[in-house]
């Protein structure tokens, strides 16, 4: 976690936040147990204090707060859990859409609709399953009626079919208005996030029932996707609104070095592959720069990479 004075910014990596019961076994090996808790941590401006809200999660990948105080957490392997009053539920939340579970894919954001207290929407990102041991990037919808979902429909499905295991993307956001953002990955495929027809390394902007809104920068443009909000991203894992502002926040992996603070603006080219400040994995350059003029330039970038992940205000 880091500290901006100028905006008085706390940014969060959201893996930090919920405590993975590490003496459980994975993969046939005793992990080592937690450390003591509570942690607390001196940064140059904050004092972060880490303590165990459950145990007993694998791999859980997001979480939202319920208005009573209630926690769900997804759990990569297709698994919904709720935690009520600081305990972790043993049973998971029944209605899930089936999930292709795959080395970063799997069952992955939670959020809810603005209005949830009186319509009970949750949203599920997640990698679906395609034939030919394809997969892509999916977006479902249900009703949370006490331990399960209800009226679940998949309200979108990106055309990033492809058989990689990674760069899925799938955070949500919903801005003041009402509108649904979804960030999808390029599937470690850079060259996805320059087409403008492929949903790949985009943010897309939404209507909360997954259609597109008709004022989206790229509806009626040849060759674009009319769901495409902004284009040139990575892998982006976090997406969240400036409370003051309003504005969409986005930050992504980039390979080795150059991971991204972004400011997402309609129809803007944010560069990767074009533009990067990181290696590829052999250490050999994706560009030879790092900036261009006709390009979006990072708010923050950071090298050598931190493994962004989620972000909040």
């Amino acid at each position: 976690a880091f500290c901006m004075t100028k905006q008085r910014l706390l940014i969060t990596l959201l893996g930090t936040l919920l405590a993975v019961n590490l003496s459980g076994q994975q993969g046939g090996r005793a992990s080592p147990p937690l450390p003591q808790l509570p942690l607390t941590f001196e940064t140059a401006q904050q004092r972060i204090r880490v303590s165990v809200v459950a145990t007993g999660l694998a791999n859980p990948w997001s979480l939202a707060f319920l208005p009573n105080g209630d926690m769900l957490v997804t759990e990569r392997a297709g698994r919904l859990r709720i935690i009520r009053g600081g305990t972790l539920d043993p049973q998971s939340i029944s209605g899930v859409p089936q999930v292709r579970v795959t080395a970063l894919g799997g069952l992955l954001e939670v959020a809810l609709h603005p209005k949830f207290e009186d319509n009970g929407f949750v949203y599920l990102t997640y990698a679906k399953g395609m034939e030919g041991n394809l997969s892509t990037t999916a977006m479902a919808r249900g009703r949370l009626k006490g331990s399960a979902l209800e009226e679940v429909r998949e309200i979108f499905v990106a055309n990033t079919r492809s058989s990689s295991a990674t760069n899925f993307g799938g955070r949500i956001a919903f801005d003041r208005a009402g509108y649904l953002y979804l960030t999808v990955g390029e599937r470690q495929e850079q060259d996805r996030a320059q087409k403008g027809d492929d949903h790949g390394g985009k943010v897309l902007r939404l209507r909360d029932d997954g259609s597109v809104p008709p004022d989206n920068p790229f509806v009626g443009k040849p060759g674009y996707s009319p769901e495409i909000y902004s284009l040139g991203h990575r892998s982006p894992q976090g997406l969240t609104v400036h409370p003051e502002t309003g504005a969409i926040w986005e930050n992504e992996h980039g390979p080795l070095g150059g991971d991204e603070i972004n400011i997402i603006l309609p129809g803007r080219n944010y560069g990767w592959p074009l533009v990067t400040f990181g290696m590829d994995y052999d250490g050999k350059k994706i560009s030879d720069s790092t900036f261009r003029a006709d390009l979006e330039p990072p708010l923050m970038y950071w090298v050598p990479s931190i493994a962004i992940s989620g972000m909040s205000f």
